[in-house]
């Protein structure tokens, strides 16, 4: 199984890709904190396992994660084995001082380089590969501010729409949504999703079962976040 992402302060404090784990599964740099160590740990008691690093800037376009070479990131070694059992330290760190007034945003790629097949073997070999986001914080104080939008989908479902406009990244998880006098969630979005600064997300909800299709009145929001705990009133938008 490979983990396409890793890490919150909700979640564990490590990540695994079926032949290795990885510690911590989230890093932070700031002017302070230039640089960081993870220790990614070979599971496998009986085969050795090659791992390619690579870190990648992280942005956002329409809801979408989207990823280039990094130019300000350095992370190292670019390629190590793992021995059964063994460890490698992993350094991250920043080539420049960090931004003035806001988060920038990476993520570290490990991915599994599969072995030569053995022979006889026709099979399909999948590399696997985590994502582990790195943020360098900014000089000045930095927090993000999150508006959410409720809309209905026409077979009664419920989306919402989350805008970023703080200048540091939110991690939401758990949503959801009551309405008033409700014994059971109208929706529920039980994954976490990154909203970078100035970015926005749409999420559609998963509709709980037995409950009654969305169409205006007030519903309130609850989730958990990196920053705190989310309850909010929402107004469904119809159109």
């Amino acid at each position: 199984m490979g983990v396409a992402g890793a890490g919150i302060g909700l979640a564990s404090v490590f990540a695994q890709a079926a032949n290795f784990t990885v510690t911590p599964v989230r890093v932070e740099l700031s002017q302070q904190r230039p640089s960081a160590a993870l220790t990614v740990k070979n599971e496998m008691t009986d085969e050795s396992v090659v791992v390619e690093l690579r870190a990648v800037a992280w942005t956002q376009n329409s809801g979408e994660d989207v990823y280039a070479p990094a130019q300000d990131l350095l992370a190292t070694p670019p390629i190590f084995t793992l021995a059964p059992g063994a460890t490698q330290v992993i350094r991250v760190g920043l080539r420049h001082p960090p931004a003035d007034d806001r988060e920038v945003s990476y993520r570290l790629f490990l991915r599994e380089v599969p072995p030569p097949p053995k022979p006889g073997f026709a099979g399909v070999q999948i590399a696997l590969e985590m994502r582990l986001p790195v943020f360098a914080k900014p000089r000045t104080p930095a927090a993000p501010q999150l508006k959410w939008r409720a809309e209905p989908l026409p077979d009664g479902a419920l989306a919402l729409s989350v805008t970023n406009d703080g200048n540091a990244h939110a991690q939401v998880a758990n949503l959801v949504v009551t309405a008033p006098g409700a014994e059971r969630p109208v929706a529920t979005y039980p994954e976490f999703a990154y909203v970078l600064p100035g970015k926005t997300r749409r999420l559609v909800l998963q509709r709980s079962p037995d409950a009654p299709a969305v169409t205006g009145g007030t519903l309130r929001l609850k989730a958990y976040s990196d920053a705190g705990d989310i309850d909010s009133a929402l107004a469904p938008e119809t159109r």
